[in-house]
């Protein structure tokens, strides 16, 4: 078998380049995702903003759904109208503000929800119903067949008011597989739905799990499908995915996997995943993602780890030497993705770990000149200063190892 030129092929972009593996014709036969158009539900304006604490004004709310559409986002969850008139007049201003994204909003099984959300003018209502045994027995008390009554009520309602309708599942990953069947049937067949939200409100599906109730649901009704998953385990992106693989046509996440407990699906993981190593189509700008994704982490108040994937913000910051030197020859080398897809540079830091390539880029980066023949004398004061500190060393303190050591 002749071996393939990695140097060419859906694995490697202009910005990236990932495992050959990924695009192997047996592997994409099973994932069906190559060229696949998913499109994007942004909640962090609802969901994202339920995280405990965080409040973002109006003002805030319409720059993020302006740039959110300009970053290329389907549609936009932008609120729950029936908090307040305060979320009312935001979610009107959102709706009227002429975006490419369509604006749509979460409501309870509710008519007076419904009549909130039209007077906001939003395209689509996000129509809430518990359906899974834990929520209906527990929390609920309400029965089956309850359920499907005033699901059939409430979306016909919405389809009369001219919205698009959205049956948002609560908790479909713990509800009973042949009620889940009757429900979506029922709803579907009156024609008043328009899309269904397979929801994973507890993140508690596996993606095997995800993927097997999706392909459930597919073959249940003819209508769109939308995955919502939660991160309780670390999996939001890993069963969102798996639910488009079984036929999902639209994900619904958050920038930085804002939400409730451990968050939902994180947005920028996801598209990134999905372009880089499914080669699916998202139909996302992932430079205004990121620009977007970095103005929503400020407003939030919250601090991120500084290694988060995609928008970390030392995901292209070097200390140790070894890769360090690999970076100035080819930054593939050690990197999958490049910083320049995001409008980022590299950053080197000189510390413990460094090598001799680190103070190689820092001296270039600020205009110094190292003879070559003391280059392990710098190396060794800096790790020492570095241990001593402990912390990588500044470019002032750097620059002062070097005039100490005579360099001109």
């Amino acid at each position: 078998m002749a071996r393939k030129n990695l140097d060419q092929g859906p694995w490697k972009g202009e910005n990236w380049w990932v495992s050959q593996f990924d695009f192997d014709e047996c592997v994409t036969a099973q994932t069906g995702l190559q060229g696949k158009k998913v499109a994007i539900h942004d909640s962090t304006l609802r969901d994202g903003e339920q995280a405990p604490g965080i409040v973002f004004s109006a003002e805030q709310k319409m720059e993020i759904a302006k740039r959110l559409s300009d970053a290329g986002v389907q549609y936009i969850e932008a609120g729950f109208p029936a908090i307040s008139e305060a979320e009312q007049r935001s979610l009107r201003a959102i709706s009227e503000a002429g975006l490419d994204a369509k604006v749509t909003c979460l409501c309870r099984a509710m008519e007076k929800d419904i009549d909130t959300a039209k007077n906001c003018g939003v395209h689509g209502a996000i129509i809430e119903l518990p359906v899974s045994y834990p929520r209906l027995k527990y929390q609920f008390g309400w029965e089956e067949k309850a359920v499907i009554e005033k699901a059939l009520r409430i979306t016909e309602y919405a389809k009369e008011k001219g919205l698009a309708v959205y049956l948002f599942m609560i908790d479909s990953t713990r509800a009973h597989e042949e009620f889940l069947e009757e429900l979506t049937k029922t709803v579907t067949a009156a024609g008043c739905v328009d899309r269904l939200s397979v929801v994973d409100t507890n993140g508690c599906v596996s993606p095997e799990g995800m993927g097997y109730l999706v392909q459930k649901v597919r073959g249940w009704v003819d209508v769109p499908v939308e995955v919502h998953c939660h991160n309780d385990f670390g999996l939001g992106v890993a069963n969102s995915i798996s639910g488009v693989k079984s036929g999902a046509a639209s994900v619904s996440a958050t920038l930085s996997a804002l939400g409730q407990r451990a968050g939902n699906t994180c947005l920028e993981e996801l598209v990134m995943a999905l372009t880089c190593l499914y080669g699916a189509d998202t139909e996302i700008d992932v430079a205004k993602l990121y620009d977007v994704s970095r103005i929503v982490r400020e407003w939030s108040g919250w601090s991120f780890p500084p290694n988060s994937p995609v928008v970390g913000e030392k995901l292209f910051t070097w200390e140790a030497g070894i890769p360090t030197a690999a970076l100035m020859k080819n930054p593939f080398t050690v990197e999958p993705v490049m910083p320049e897809l995001f409008g980022r540079r590299h950053d080197v830091l000189l510390g413990k770990k460094s090598g001799k390539a680190n103070l190689q880029w820092k001296a270039r980066e600020m205009g110094l000149r190292l003879e070559e023949e003391k280059l392990p004398a710098y190396l060794d004061e800096v790790k020492a200063r570095a241990t001593r500190l402990q912390r990588a060393l500044t470019d002032e303190e750097f620059a002062a190892v070097v005039r100490e050591a005579g360099a001109v």
